[in-house]
């Protein structure tokens, strides 16, 4: 089923190639029949069109090389309507800060931060249990991650509220 489309510059390269080649044959086929009827002059008598039809004619060779030239400046003509403007580029792609940083982080460090980035906001006891690790662990490597700017941490009574730096989000 075919679907309707705003323009024509919407159809496929095939449908364009397709479309510019119907319309050269179509201006080569009108180009001869007017050119023909202008610049022709037929054979007056029987002879004279025998002799037309048999031996070389330099007049319907120019016609034909005109009708020729017509018609490829009409399908250039055609082709540059339908050429499709170039795409700007795609746009900029913000590159996720924390998948670069990643690279250089240690495993421990990344369990850490994906389960921040999991809970979005979640505290320092909390990430402990979660990891099973022990408190001077979890501490020592949150304040690592402290100082390479990756997360805040919010002091909330005898614990913290950690989460990753708005930035990283």
């Amino acid at each position: 089923m075919m679907q309707r489309r705003g323009s024509l510059t919407e159809i496929s390269f095939a449908e364009k190639v397709l479309l510019v080649v119907f319309i050269m044959l179509v201006s080569y086929l009108v180009s001869i029949l007017l050119l023909g009827s202008l610049f022709s002059t037929g054979p007056q008598s029987m002879y004279g069109m025998m002799e037309h039809m048999m031996n070389f004619n330099q007049q319907a060779v120019i016609l034909n090389l005109a009708a020729i030239f017509l018609a490829f400046g009409v399908g250039l003509s055609v082709s540059l309507l339908l050429r499709t403007p170039p795409s700007p580029p795609p746009p900029v792609r913000e590159v996720d800060e924390l998948r670069i940083i990643r690279r250089v982080l240690s495993e421990d460090e990344k369990l850490i931060i994906d389960e921040i980035r999991r809970a979005g906001k979640i505290t320092q006891d909390s990430l402990r249990f979660r990891l099973d690790w022990s408190k001077a662990k979890v501490s020592r490597i949150l304040t690592n991650l402290d100082k390479m700017n990756l997360i805040q941490r919010e002091r909330i009574g005898k614990t913290y509220n950690v989460f990753l730096t708005e930035k990283r989000k």
